[in-house]
């Protein structure tokens, strides 16, 4: 049985929860940015300049916005009468989530963190910069397309708005 949370305190969890939602959206969109500009960088220390700047917007924006999105959405679920179970689109929320820490976490975040300029510009390898490049701007543009997507669901809420 889900406890019940005092209308204050949902309030400030809802509040976290959307500034949470807010930063990982935002240091998703950032980093979709600076990979535009990155795309075709003037030199070595240009490209450095974007790898560290993607570390950092991950490392201190999009990883603890996730972690408390997620975190005050499960708090937020278990304080409602219903629970995770009890509306589909809660339930898709929650899957979709999942799907997207995992991705983030095990592949994108990696993936993006590794994108070492050094490694490829010093040894004469700008087309393997370039792949790496295209590899994260792809990737990053689907992390952030469907994080936008489960936003829309918490907004639309589909199950509300259909006649029974």
């Amino acid at each position: 049985m889900p406890s019940r949370i005092e209308s204050r305190t949902r309030m400030v969890m809802r509040t976290l929860h959307w500034v949470s939602v807010c930063g990982w959206i935002g240091g998703g969109l950032a980093i979709l940015i600076l990979l535009k500009l990155a795309g075709s960088p003037n030199g070595h220390d240009e490209a450095l300049a974007f790898q560290r700047s993607i570390k950092a917007i991950d490392d201190l924006l999009i990883t603890p916005s996730a972690g408390l999105a997620t975190l005050s959405g499960l708090l937020l679920c278990r304080g409602k009468p219903w629970g995770f179970w009890g509306h589909r689109w809660i339930t898709e929320k929650c899957f979709v989530t999942t799907v997207l820490l995992v991705f983030g976490a095990l592949w994108l975040a990696p993936g993006l963190q590794n994108f070492a300029p050094s490694r490829y510009w010093l040894s004469g390898y700008q087309d393997q910069y370039l792949r790496s490049w295209l590899w994260g701007a792809i990737a990053a543009t689907l992390q952030t397309a469907v994080l936008l997507l489960v936003v829309a669901l918490s907004v639309l809420k589909p199950e509300k708005n259909r006649q029974h």
